[in-house]
């Protein structure tokens, strides 16, 4: 028995179907049904039951489950020892994010340039539930405190205020905030959500436009659609925007690098998780 049959029986106890788990090894569905068939015979065991919602482990799965993931931990920190330099780790690794943060997407730059070898793949918009699932390796999420039953590393922070543009606020009166057009960035993994912040802020606030892309919001305040809460690392020093009561508005949020703890001594993340921590003082996250 080779440790990559193995791999199909983690893979699919992970994600609880057949092609969830093609999906992540890269292969087809078929060959990942014939893979667990094999171990089942190997063994003499049923280790999922099939049922129409996908495979879920039997009590003897549970058991190997507990097994094979000890060996992945062993194997893992083995290759740690070994696998020092950037070039020798290869693999991929899938990465989800809160926002579409311009300081976000440099750092991403940056890592794929420093690691050649691993092949990654981002998306924007994420919760808890992807990171349980497997179904995104790491998460960097925005939030005062971090996701419990998650490892979570705190790389920054940034206050949010509210913002507007000079040519937008110059014939508005600032002192009656339900008097402007407000733009909120939605999404359910940022806390809190800058709805929430809104309505601290404003008893009847006159939501003009809502998006799940952070980008989408700074570039409607950039060009006088309404005001919004930005992160002051993303705006502070554009000169475009007037900042309306840092005293009496804001948030201060922090930046966590979120994974699962089964993927502790995984090497594509730990050298994510060493390098944003190195480095995400140089794009000013800290």
């Amino acid at each position: 028995m080779l440790w990559s049959h193995l791999e199909f029986f983690l893979a699919t106890a992970r994600h609880g179907t057949l092609s969830a788990a093609a999906k992540e090894l890269d292969v087809n569905h078929t060959t990942v049904a014939r893979r667990i068939a094999s171990l089942e015979k190997e063994f003499q065991i049923k280790l999922f039951k099939r049922k129409n919602t996908g495979y879920i482990l039997t009590e003897h799965g549970e058991n190997l489950l507990a097994e094979v993931r000890n060996i992945e931990k062993m194997i893992n920190q083995t290759r740690s020892k070994f696998i020092s330099t950037p070039e020798n780790i290869v693999g991929k690794l899938s990465i989800a994010r809160t926002t579409d943060s311009n300081r976000l997407n440099s750092l991403l730059k940056r890592f794929q340039d420093s690691y050649p070898n691993i092949e990654i793949s981002s998306y924007v918009g994420t919760s808890e539930s992807q990171i349980k699932s497997y179904e995104a390796d790491v998460s960097i999420i925005t939030a005062r405190y971090p996701p419990q039953d998650m490892v979570a590393k705190k790389i920054g922070s940034t206050e949010m205020h509210v913002y507007g543009s000079k040519n937008y606020l110059k014939d508005k009166n600032i002192k009656d905030l339900e008097s402007l057009d407000w733009l909120s960035f939605r999404s359910d993994s940022v806390r809190p959500n800058t709805m929430d912040l809104i309505r601290r802020s404003v008893k009847n606030p006159n939501i003009k436009f809502a998006s799940d892309s952070y980008s989408e919001i700074l570039e409607l305040t950039l060009a006088g659609s309404g005001v919004a809460f930005l992160a002051d690392l993303d705006v502070k020093s554009n000169k475009d925007l007037q900042i309306i009561a840092p005293q009496k508005h804001y948030q201060k949020v922090h930046f966590w690098l979120v994974f699962h703890p089964d993927l502790v001594s995984n090497p594509r993340v730990q050298a994510f998780k060493k390098f944003l921590i190195k480095n995400a003082n140089v794009v000013g996250i800290n």
